[in-house]
């Protein structure tokens, strides 16, 4: 199979991902600490079964230390907020937000890599700003929590890739995706080690087979992404592509979860903010 092909089944397995992941954290019994590590140590085991065959390399630990601790803490505190923001709010509101870490990526670039900036992504940003502050206004999102639980922890997500920036430079992003899987979920784990005793009592329960579901997708979307990326595909034809997530995941949640609100409104929001963050990359 072509690039192509490995990177449409990596946005479609992420945006079926987004839907487990709402249909496993609406159950009143999950928790988004120990959805958050679950999920962590899941992740580390499919990208690492994939990073063994394609020929794993030891992380540089000690060249990158405060990197590596910058990265895996607010993979952490981003893993936990996003899983708390969607107990609150729709898939197709998260998805939507969460185009504002696109913003914090680009900021960081500019403060601490020197990265210049463009009128593209003046424009990009401005784009991503409407489509947000539409659908919070139009849909009743300002007055939710969720909303503000969302956007930070995007922002999590953002400051940390930009300090993966620093360990990809020498570091190969195969080895580095599990290695950067288990070490935001240990760090949640020490957090509250006795908050894994709840999985144990929903071994059988729809919480834990939709929460694996979303490991095992979001798992096949990276793995698929990488391999498109070793079949010929760059870097600026896979983040343009890629984009189409936020608008599957919006199509997806209006059929599977019923998210059936202000569709038209939500898909309007959904392309301006995939555009937007085109225009950023």
């Amino acid at each position: 199979m072509t690039w192509f092909i490995f990177a449409l089944i990596s946005i479609f397995a992420i945006a079926i991902a987004n839907v487990y992941q709402k249909l496993a954290m609406r159950e009143t019994e999950s928790d988004p600490l120990a959805a958050g590590i679950f999920f962590q140590l899941v992740l580390t085991l499919i990208t690492g079964v994939f990073a063994f065959f394609y020929g794993f390399h030891a992380p540089p630990f000690s060249q990158f230390p405060f990197y590596f601790l910058n990265s895996a803490v607010f993979y952490a505190a981003g893993t936990f907020l996003i899983f708390k923001a969607i107990k609150e709010i729709e898939a197709s509101e998260l998805v939507i937000l969460t185009a504002f870490s696109a913003i914090i990526t680009i900021a960081g670039g500019i403060i601490f890599l020197g990265e210049p900036f463009s009128l593209r992504q003046v424009l990009g940003t401005a784009l991503i700003l409407i489509a947000i502050i539409i659908v919070q206004k139009k849909t009743g999102l300002s007055g939710k929590w969720g909303m503000w639980l969302a956007l930070l922890g995007g922002s999590c997500y953002a400051v940390a890739v930009v300090s993966d920036t620093h360990i990809l430079k020498t570091y190969d992003a195969v080895s580095y995706t599990p290695v950067m899987s288990l070490l935001p979920g240990i760090i949640l784990l020490l957090f509250n080690p006795r908050v894994v005793t709840k999985l144990k009592s929903y071994v059988n329960a729809t919480y834990v087979k939709n929460l694996s579901l979303y490991c095992f997708f979001y798992g096949i979307q990276a793995v698929c992404y990488y391999v498109a990326l070793n079949k010929g595909a760059n870097a600026s034809q896979m983040a343009p592509l890629f984009r189409a997530e936020i608008i599957l995941t919006v199509i997806l949640a209006v059929i599977f979860l019923r998210e059936r609100e202000k569709i038209p409104l939500k898909i309007f929001g959904a392309i301006i903010a995939a555009v937007g963050v085109i225009l950023l990359k």
